[in-house]
């Protein structure tokens, strides 16, 4: 019957124009959740330094974080990742930032309020961090910070309410040309470490800040650096604002249930200060009349270990197969290669390490989180030392090992084509085994450069529109792996000292790919809808990195102490 069907792309269209619609009315409800997925989307009232807070600009501040359906009294309440997404209005945007700025990078302290029946307990949730984001010729500037928040626990049983309170922004603008501003992009939710601002940037440190220790050493962890104010590199000033709550507003985020016997009476005794994971402390509230708060008796907060614990002491499986010759460089007529013709391999030489970072999308301006530290990450295991190539007369050392690692799955969420906030569950599926290449000795005063190289497939699936489930089949996935090359390098004590962190096999470091290729998608169809020219659009294509910090590797065999007291998880690679 003619006008009886719809066009595909029709339906396609309508179903996304649905999903923004739908997600823009349950945000604007202020609806807090009960467990599992808390949103919220709250007004403020924000001023600059010198204006009392509410004599300035509105902005909105749309809140998501995951929390446990339910709590257990005496053990760890563990919300996930907050992100904060604040939208600026484009009065707000000329009046705060210089006229000549392009990008802004910035970080975020709330305070959050925490509480169960007549106790109350104000939380600092600092050091939220926001990517560079371009600020557009026209419109709002939307900027998205996400950090850590440290984990709550209760003595007794009864709901606990987190709620969000006050706000510091401090922001540091970039000037530039306008017309090269990228849209905003989000960070992953329910992932519980901030991206990586600039990460991809080529004339800066690669995967962590120049002043940053080895990552295997104690002193590499801590909370990942703010932006330069006035004085850092292409600043134009920084700015503070300070934001408070609209008056009347709802801004309870999340309740969480802690079932059990009776709840403990406000005469309990009084809660502990305890410092945070993000650096700060949850103390007593303050009431409205200024004194401190006296139903303080339940609420107390376990700090997470920076950087997570892994437990592990050993290496698993050692990797078996052969190196990648497209992967190893070419050998002079003059060299040496072990093992000889004829002769039997070498014995295995099981190695392994943690390595963790971000992998930066160049079209979406925005960063994932690769083998997340806080969420069991997997363990790289090596089989070191393949073969060898000794060149003395042109003082060349080779050493070719293998490596196999199966990355966990990673949550992405970004904002496509500048407003459209979409995520999906990517899955990384290994294609072979990673050929592992370091050149150069120290004792020729050469660098000692490392490639690790590989392939692996990318899978989309779990696919979200502003919160909408997108349907995009079980197969959604590039055509081709990705041709991933991380590369190190040792200098520290050289010449040609570039002044960055080294990296070596033996201590780790940062590893980068500033030239990672994402190829296009295919199989990503459901219902005779046909999605791979989406994802296509919004993600392939040149201009993207992955840039990994890798800790102190284990080797049980020849330096057992190397494992001991655990395997290192190493913090995540963060910028200055």
């Amino acid at each position: 019957m003619r006008g009886g069907t719809k066009p595909r792309r029709s339906v396609w269209l309508g179903s996304v124009v649905t999903a923004a619609l739908t997600a823009a009315a349950l945000s604007a409800m202020n609806s807090a959740a009960v467990g599992e997925q808390g949103r919220l989307s709250l007004s403020y009232e924000c001023a600059s330094a010198g204006r009392a807070p509410g004599a300035g600009q509105d902005v909105t501040v749309g809140f998501e974080q995951r929390y446990p359906g339910s709590g257990t009294p005496g053990a760890p309440i563990r919300p996930g990742a907050l992100t904060a997404t604040v939208t600026v209005p484009r009065a707000g945007v000329t009046a705060l930032l210089p006229g000549d700025t392009a990008a802004v990078t910035g970080t975020a302290d709330l305070t959050a309020r925490v509480t169960q029946g007549a106790s109350r307990a104000t939380a600092d949730w600092a050091g939220l961090t926001a990517a560079r984001t371009g600020v557009p010729d026209t419109g709002d500037l939307v900027l998205v910070f996400t950090g850590n928040v440290p984990a709550v626990s209760v003595s007794g049983p009864g709901d606990v309410t987190f709620a969000m309170g006050d706000l510091v922004l401090s922001l540091a603008p970039r000037p530039g040309n306008p017309s090269s501003a990228t849209p905003s992009a989000a960070p992953v939710p329910g992932s519980t470490s901030p991206s990586v601002p600039e990460a991809a940037a080529p004339s800066t440190p690669s995967a962590a800040s120049a002043s940053t220790p080895s990552a295997g050493s104690p002193s590499a962890a801590g909370t990942p650096s703010g932006p330069s104010g006035p004085s850092g590199s292409g600043s134009s000033g920084g700015v503070t604002v300070t934001c408070v709550p609209a008056a009347g507003a709802a801004t309870t985020l999340a309740t969480v249930p802690v079932p059990g016997g009776p709840a403990p009476s406000a005469a309990s005794g009084p809660s502990a200060v305890t410092p945070g994971a993000s650096g700060g402390n949850i103390r007593p509230h303050a009431t409205a009349g200024g004194g401190p708060g006296t139903d303080t008796g339940t609420i107390t907060v376990t700090p997470e270990p920076t950087p997570p614990h892994s437990g592990i002491t050993t290496c698993g499986k050692t990797p078996t197969g052969a190196l990648d010759p497209k992967r190893l460089p070419p050998v002079s007529q003059t060299a040496i290669v072990l093992p000889l013709p004829g002769m039997p391999d070498f014995p295995p030489s099981p190695q392994c390490a943690f390595a963790d970072g971000f992998s930066n999308v160049g079209k979406l301006g925005g960063a994932m989180i690769v083998n997340d530290p806080y969420a069991h990450p997997a363990l790289a295991e090596i089989n070191s030392g393949r073969r060898k190539v000794l060149d003395y007369t042109n003082q060349y050392v080779e050493v070719d090992s293998i490596l196999s690692l199966q990355l966990p799955p990673s949550r992405a969420t970004f904002v496509t084509y500048g407003f459209m906030p979409t995520s999906a569950r990517v899955d990384f599926v290994p294609r072979g085994l990673f050929t592992v290449v370091q050149t150069g000795d120290d004792f020729f005063g050469q660098p000692i450069l490392t490639t690790i190289g590989g392939y692996q497939d990318i899978r989309l699936h779990d696919v979200r529109i502003n919160g909408t489930p997108l349907d995009v089949g079980r197969d959604c996935h590039t055509v081709r792996p990705l041709d991933i090359v991380l590369n190190g390098r040792k200098d520290a004590g050289l010449p040609d000292d570039d002044g960055k962190p080294d990296y070596d096999i033996q201590d780790g470091g940062p590893l980068t790919d500033d030239n990672l290729v994402i190829p296009p998608f295919t199989g990503c169809a459901a219902h005779g809808e046909d999605l791979n020219a989406l994802f296509t659009a919004a993600l392939s294509g040149p201009g993207n990195s992955l840039n990994l910090v890798q800790g102190r590797i284990c080797d049980p065999l020849n330096a057992p102490y190397l494992c001991q007291p655990e395997i290192p998880i190493p913090q995540l690679p963060h910028r200055k």
